[in-house]
C-alpha cells in the first residue's frame, strides 16, 4: 500500500515543464552544495526532488534496484541495491563506508526498512529527512480541522491500514535513531507530473468538455492538494536552511466552489457545473468516493458534510512560517493534463467513472424535479 492507497482507504473509512522555470528561486541559492543521497528517486516525487536538488547546485547520488525508470538521470551516480522489511533479504553493500551530507528517504512505510536504512547511514550524514504522510496521523484528528504537527499519530498496534501504521510507526524510530538531525515531511495529496491517479484529471477533463456537469452539494466542502514539486521545494529549502523538524505539506484549504473554479479557470472552459444535493444524488445512486472505495469515482475530492472534514484541512502553517512557497493550482493542472496527453502511467488507460449519459440523465432529472 502507499500514499494514494492510504487517501482511498481514508474515503473508504468515511509533454512534461522544462526545467530551467520550475525553481527560479532555487537556482539562485547562495548555500554551499552538499551531496545527497536520494533512497529511491525515479517514480513519482523522486524526480522532482532530484530536478529541484540538481538545480540548487547539489550534487545527487541515488540508490534503488535500478528497476523503475532505470534510464532517469543517465549523468547522476547510481548505487544499486535492494531494501527489504527482512534484514537477511535486503543488500544495502553499495552504501557502506561512504559519507553523505544529507540522506532523504521517500518513500518507505514499513518501519523496519526505514529504520534499517537510518541505522547504517544515521551516524555518516549531518541531515536525514523521511517523506511520510497525514496518513500517519491518528484517523480520529480528522473529524475536526486544523490539525497540526503536535497531533498525535496512529498506534503501531491499531487497527488502520498498514501504510497509516507503518508511516506513523517508522517516524517514531527515525526519530529514535536520527534525533536532531531529522527532518520529517508529511504531505497530503500530491498532484502534478507525473502522478497518473486521475482524481484531478476528472474534474480537469469535465471543464474542457465544456457544457453542463454535476457538483456535488452546496459547494462549501473542503479539497486540499499539494503539487509535487512543491514538496520538493521544501525538501531542499529544508536542507539549504537546516530546517529539522516535522511539517505538514498539503498547501492551503479551498472549499470545492473554488476548486472547480479553478479547474474552469486553468482550462479556460465555459462549462456549467450544477450543485445538486447529496440526498438527490442518493436517489439516483451516485455514490461518493468514499462509498465506492475509489480515487477517481463519481465525484473525486468530495467529501460530503460529516465525513472526516479534516482530512482535507490540514495546516501547513509551520512550512509556510519558515519560508515555503506553493505554485498557482493552474501549473498542478496544467502539469496533470501534460501527463494525460502523454499517456503517462495508467492516465492511458483512463475513462470517466460517471458516464455522459448517466450524468445527463441525474442533470434532467434535478431541472425537472417537483417543487
Amino acid at each position: 500500500m502507499n500514499r494514494r492507497s492510504f487517501l482511498k482507504n481514508s474515503l473508504a473509512a468515511s509533454a512534461l515543464a522544462a526545467l530551467p522555470p520550475i525553481f527560479p528561486s532555487l537556482a539562485h541559492s547562495s548555500t554551499t552544495p552538499k551531496r545527497i543521497l536520494v533512497l529511491g528517486g525515479t517514480l513519482f516525487l523522486g524526480p522532482a526532488l532530484v530536478d529541484a536538488a540538481l538545480i540548487a547546485g547539489h550534487t545527487v547520488t541515488l540508490f534503488n534496484r535500478g528497476v523503475t525508470n532505470p534510464d532517469l538521470f543517465p549523468h547522476l551516480e547510481k548505487l544499486r541495491g535492494f531494501r527489504s522489511p527482512d534484514a537477511n533479504d535486503q543488500d544495502l553493500t553499495a552504501l557502506a563506508r561512504r559519507h553523505w551530507d544529507v540522506v532523504i528517504d521517500v518513500w518507505p512505510h514499513d518501519p523496519s526498512m526505514a529504520a534499517s536504512a537510518a541505522e547504517l547511514l544515521g551516524s555518516r550524514t549531518e541531515h536525514y529527512l523521511y517523506v511520510s504522510s497525514i496518513a500517519a496521523y491518528d484517523s480520529n484528528d480528522f473529524e475536526k480541522p486544523g490539525v497540526d504537527e503536535t497531533a498525535p499519530l496512529e498506534p503501531w498496534s491499531g487497527d488502520a491500514s498498514e501504510y497509516a501504521r507503518g508511516k506513523a510507526e517508522s517516524e517514531r524510530r527515525l526519530a529514535a535513531l536520527c534525533g536532531k538531525k531529522l527532518t520529517i515531511a508529511r504531505p497530503g495529496p500530491i498532484k502534478g507530473v507525473r502522478d497518473d491517479t486521475p482524481d484531478l484529471l476528472t474534474w480537469l477533463r469535465r471543464s474542457q468538455a465544456g457544457g453542463k456537469h454535476i457538483a456535488p452539494g452546496d459547494g462549501n466542502s473542503p479539497v486540499e492538494l499539494v503539487d509535487v514539486r512543491d514538496i520538493a521545494r521544501f525538501l531542499v529549502l529544508a536542507i539549504d536552511q537546516s530546517i529539522y523538524g516535522i511539517f505538514n505539506l498539503t498547501g492551503r484549504p479551498m472549499t470545492f466552489r473554488e476548486f472547480l473554479d479553478k479547474c474552469k479557470a486553468a482550462t479556460h472552459s465555459d462549462a456549467e457545473f450544477v450543485w445538486i444535493p447529496k440526498d438527490f444524488l442518493d436517489q439516483h445512486h451516485l455514490d461518493p468516493d468514499s462509498t465506492l472505495h475509489t480515487f477517481a469515482g463519481n465525484f473525486p475530492f468530495w467529501r460530503p458534510a460529516g465525513s472526516r472534514p479534516g482530512l482535507y484541512q490540514v495546516s501547513s502553517e509551520k512550512a509556510f512560517r519558515v519560508g515555503w512557497q506553493i505554485r498557482p493550482f493552474d501549473e498542478t493542472a496544467m502539469d496533470c493534463l501534460a501527463s494525460y496527453r502523454s499517456g503517462y502511467g495508467d492516465f492511458s488507460a483512463w475513462h470517466d467513472y460517471l458516464s455522459s449519459e448517466k450524468e445527463k440523465q441525474v442533470l434532467d432529472a434535478w431541472v425537472h424535479r417537483s417543487a
